[in-house]
């Protein structure tokens, strides 16, 4: 417990000195693209590139730390039977509509097992979307911190504004529509205590089962003469979603 404890209290000791200088050289390159702007000098490329290099370590220092404070008891090699993980993602989808996605997850393990569930948030240009639903399927965990899981996924999509002209008063079409998918993730589980940081990746399949098509009537105008017309728009809600996300959470383990 006392070399856990000296450990830890080293690498914290190593992470605020590695701090200060990161904090340093992000002030001293800000000072040479000021000097230098319009044009990049090689110096201020030199203080970008080792700055952000430092500042790579400093985001791996703490989970190393706890690493190391744990270094004893992973040599147990014990993995916990079950364990629950909070978390959020964000990541790109495509191909069918390209856009952006944040969300958040609960996940439970219970030995090969894995249940959880998400609500997320989605943007295609101007439409919109939320979805909401739940996860069931295999997971596996090592006892040096990896994990793979592999699961389907079932929910609601709503949608906003799918269609929307951006030059135009076509308000789009709104609905909802039920999913069903698939998700594949890895991801590394830092330290050997009971509550971890876990860092990771996830491969999402999302397809709508139902693809409603929705008319709108909308008043217009005219970009020459002013005039305002009646139009008609019609648009599909749904779709295929293929992303890819990435994911950090808290992990913790049971007894």
């Amino acid at each position: 417990m006392v070399l856990e404890r000296l450990r830890y209290a080293r690498a914290m000791t190593n992470f605020r000195h590695a701090a200060k200088r990161s904090i340093g050289m992000w002030l001293a390159w800000l000072r040479c693209e000021m000097r230098s702007f319009p044009m990049k000098s090689r110096i201020s490329k030199k203080c970008f590139g080792v700055s952000v290099a430092i500042l790579i370590c400093l985001c791996a220092a703490p989970a190393a730390a706890q690493d190391s404070m744990g270094e004893d008891a992973a040599k147990a090699g014990d993995v916990p039977p079950s364990d629950l993980q909070l978390g959020g993602y964000a990541g790109l989808f495509a191909p069918d509509k390209e856009g952006t996605v944040l969300g958040l997850h609960a996940r439970y393990r219970l030995g090969w097992f894995e249940f959880g569930g998400f609500g997320e948030l989605g943007s295609e240009f101007i439409s919109k979307y939320a979805g909401l639903g739940a996860t069931a399927g295999l997971a596996w965990r090592t006892p040096f911190g990896l994990r793979l899981a592999a699961s389907g996924a079932f929910g609601l999509h709503a949608y906003r504004k799918v269609g929307a002209g951006l030059l135009t008063s076509d308000p789009g079409a709104d609905g909802t529509t039920p999913f069903a998918g698939a998700r594949v993730s890895a991801g590394y589980i830092f330290g050997r205590g009971r509550n971890h940081f876990e860092l990771g990746m996830t491969g999402l399949y999302d397809g709508d089962l139902t693809r409603p098509t929705v008319t709108t009537h909308y008043m217009d105008e005219n970009w020459f003469n002013g005039n305002t017309y009646e139009a008609t728009s019609t648009h599909t809600i749904g779709t295929d979603r293929f992303g890819a996300l990435v994911t950090v959470g808290w992990t913790r383990d049971s007894l």
